[in-house]
């Protein structure tokens, strides 16, 4: 049991790193829009922007065909990490060969991106009901218009980097949304563990094994009874042994 959860664990915080990371490249990038350069930073994210992705890929790719050894997970038939590792990886790969191809879909990324955020927003909200924490209304809200808006440009499509007013606002509430709504899952699941240990607690004081009496402890020396008559046989018959 032990292991399977460290597994999850480790599981959990790579996708954590990768929705923090994408949520602030994304916020960083809608900021920069309006404070440098337009083009300096377009030439510098279709320059650029393909290799990232792409070395990007080929380590997830590399994490999931390691972990799938390593973890011994080819032991379960309905398990595919070694398979969606090489897929990452020739994807990785293909992006970096034909980066003058991929970095005409730059922009249909970045929506598919912030599609993948909204959903991530929504599952959030999801989880929050299912505690019961209001914030799951939020982050409801947050995913929808997060993934109504990735679609709308992926529809019809605009340069998010050439400088277009529309297209830093999307970047900068996209990012800042997962990052909220991230803080509001970190804080309802803390509020929660707080009251399960608050319930946990109660319970075994209102047990009848959490009931004792003041002044005595269920730990007490109890009365030891020793056989004389069953020891004293012993020790006679052991000083007649041969």
């Amino acid at each position: 049991m032990t292991k399977t959860n460290n597994e999850e664990i480790k599981d959990s915080k790579v996708a954590l790193v990768a929705h923090v990371v994408t949520s602030i490249a994304m916020l960083a990038l809608g900021i920069c829009m309006l404070v440098l350069d337009t083009k300096f930073i377009a030439s510098l994210v279709y320059s650029y922007s393909v290799l990232s992705v792409g070395i990007l890929f080929i380590c997830f790719g590399a994490w999931y065909m390691i972990k799938y050894f390593f973890h011994h997970e080819y032991i379960r038939i309905t398990n595919y990490g070694f398979t969606m590792g090489v897929i990452l990886v020739i994807i990785g790969a293909l992006s970096i060969f034909n980066a003058n191809m991929v970095s005409g879909f730059i922009d249909g990324l970045v929506c598919l991106i912030g599609i993948v955020l909204g959903a991530i927003m929504l599952q959030q909200s999801f989880a929050l009901f299912h505690i019961q924490k209001v914030s799951w209304l939020f982050c409801l809200v947050f995913g929808g218009a997060t993934i109504a808006a990735s679609v709308y440009f992926f529809l019809f499509p605009i340069k998010f980097f050439e400088g277009s007013l529309v297209g830093c606002i999307y970047l900068i509430g996209a990012g800042a949304l997962a990052i909220l709504s991230l803080l509001l899952m970190v804080i309802g699941l803390g509020s929660h563990k707080k009251d399960a240990n608050r319930n946990y607690n109660r319970n075994v004081e209102d047990s009848p094994m959490g009931q004792t009496v003041a002044g005595e402890s269920i730990f007490e020396d109890e009365p030891v009874y020793e056989n004389y008559s069953s020891n004293a046989t012993s020790d006679s018959d052991s000083y007649f042994e041969d």
